[in-house]
């Protein structure tokens, strides 16, 4: 049960730092269409490495979500099977 709470955990992290890193490529889209338009200035270096550092964390949050996995596999655990009220967000 612990190994399903930690994979369940991490899955959780996973998702908030996907979640910073699509936010930090919206502001970047944003702004890019902006200054497309002629209504602002491009986007900025500062900006961009927000995005990687947010991809980074996602990353490796996603690296560390495939060991976990792996790990269960490796001890034999089976994936549940998703239900017909899985949550999908």
């Amino acid at each position: 049960m612990e190994h399903k709470e930690a994979l369940l955990d991490c899955l959780a992290e996973l998702r908030t730092a996907h979640d910073k890193a699509s936010q930090a490529m919206a502001e970047i889209t944003t702004t890019g269409a902006c200054a497309l338009k002629g209504y602002g200035n491009l986007p900025s270096l500062n900006q961009l490495r927000s995005y990687g550092q947010a991809l980074t964390q996602a990353l490796r949050q996603l690296e560390r979500c495939q060991e976990l996995m792996q790990a269960a596999a490796a001890a034999g655990m089976r994936p549940e099977r998703a239900t017909e009220h899985a949550y999908v967000h």
